[in-house]
């Protein structure tokens, strides 16, 4: 239990929870008047380019930077960038705002995924082979999410979209029409409300009550990765009716784990395959170096996305680069640029439920994680 270094309780508090719990109290600091706007240009530039879409390329660095993970995963590694191309090609044909609300539902998945995937380490970490009678750990993780984005779907009246407004279906306009009243909303809401959080309540006593009886150390990380989890989708979602407060939230707890995850998968691979360790200044400069990389391509993502389609975000790149062309109005002309600059993001989404598993084709993940 000592040597698995990665989920340690130090690594849980400074990597794992402390991001999120600062962006808690960021956001409850934030004056009222900010949460009923568009996020702001500079939140835009911290936490959508400089942590959501940089995410996004770090993936490059366990994948196509690497020989021998590009080897094991070469013809998924290829085959992916030119599946979601000809993918948002035909999908696009159909209409625009179809793609962009498939792939809203996409990158929800693959957002709940991953946030399973953590719990599940913590559970390997942890070998406890504890059957709750009452609520299961994969229910319980999976609830924690799926209830807030019920909210959203059947509340709408959001000020906050995945991609593009509407990108979402919405049910509360349809029921009204069906007769249901806004009392009725009221209602369900706060008893819906209460039952989620009865339920992850009732889940920890459990999950204590299970430790102590069978006299097992209290798997920390875990309880406060689905507590984490679940309060980060419901202020996000629920509580906050906020662009940036949804924005910060659910980035801030995607995103910075997944980074942290794979550098140090990069960094100890390393190590393993070379036989030695690193010193501290080794991994500051081989992570920064990293970091950097992957900021810069997110960087020139987000501005070709505004210099060819959206020109919404001027006040930041024009006071750095100019704009050498006009945006593209030809129907052809935008739906290439929208595939082309879309296969990073689908990419990620495809090939990261590969290189994930603990299979053949991923010897030094289990090494890596748990050595």
């Amino acid at each position: 239990m000592k040597n698995q270094w990665l989920f340690s309780r130090k690594i849980d508090l400074l990597w794992l929870g402390l991001p999120v719990w600062l962006s808690w109290v960021f956001c409850f600091l934030l004056p009222q008047e900010i949460h009923q706007f568009k996020m702001p240009i500079w939140a835009w530039a911290i936490f959508i380019l400089g942590i959501d879409v940089s995410h996004v390329w770090s993936t490059i660095w366990r994948t196509y930077f690497d020989k021998q993970e590009f080897k094991s995963h070469k013809k998924t590694l290829i085959l992916a960038p030119i599946c979601a191309f000809v993918g948002i090609m035909l999908i696009t044909q159909v209409s625009t705002f179809f793609f962009w609300r498939i792939l809203a539902y996409i990158a929800l998945f693959h957002f709940i995924k991953q946030q399973y995937g953590f719990f599940a380490l913590y559970r390997a970490k942890y070998k406890h082979k504890i059957n709750h009678r009452f609520l299961k750990d994969k229910f319980v993780i999976y609830f924690s999410m799926l209830y807030p984005v019920f909210h959203w779907h059947l509340n709408g009246n959001r000020l906050f979209n995945w991609f593009i407004n509407g990108d979402f279906v919405t049910l509360k306009s349809y029921l009204l029409q069906l007769g249901l009243t806004e009392s009725f909303f009221i209602y369900f809401n706060g008893i819906a409300n209460t039952i989620y959080w009865l339920i992850l309540i009732i889940w920890l006593i459990e999950e204590i009550y299970q430790c102590k009886k069978h006299k097992l150390e209290l798997p920390f990380g875990k309880i406060i990765w689905l507590f984490g989890t679940g309060m980060n989708w419901y202020l996000g979602i629920v509580y906050f009716n906020s662009d940036i407060a949804f924005s910060v939230t659910n980035v801030v707890a995607h995103g910075i784990p997944y980074c942290i995850l794979v550098f140090i998968y990069v960094e100890k691979k390393k190590e393993l395959v070379q036989q030695k360790s690193f010193t501290i200044p080794k991994w500051v400069l081989h992570i920064s170096m990293m970091l950097i990389a992957i900021l810069i391509f997110a960087f020139v993502e987000e501005y070709f996305w505004d210099l060819f389609l959206w020109r919404e975000k001027t006040a930041f790149f024009g006071t750095i680069l100019h704009y050498p062309t006009q945006v593209i109005k030809d129907p052809l002309g935008q739906r290439l640029v929208i595939a082309l600059l879309s296969i990073p993001q689908v990419t990620h989404y495809i090939i990261d439920g590969f290189i994930w598993k603990n299979n053949d084709k991923n010897p030094f993940l289990k090494p890596v994680l748990f050595s």
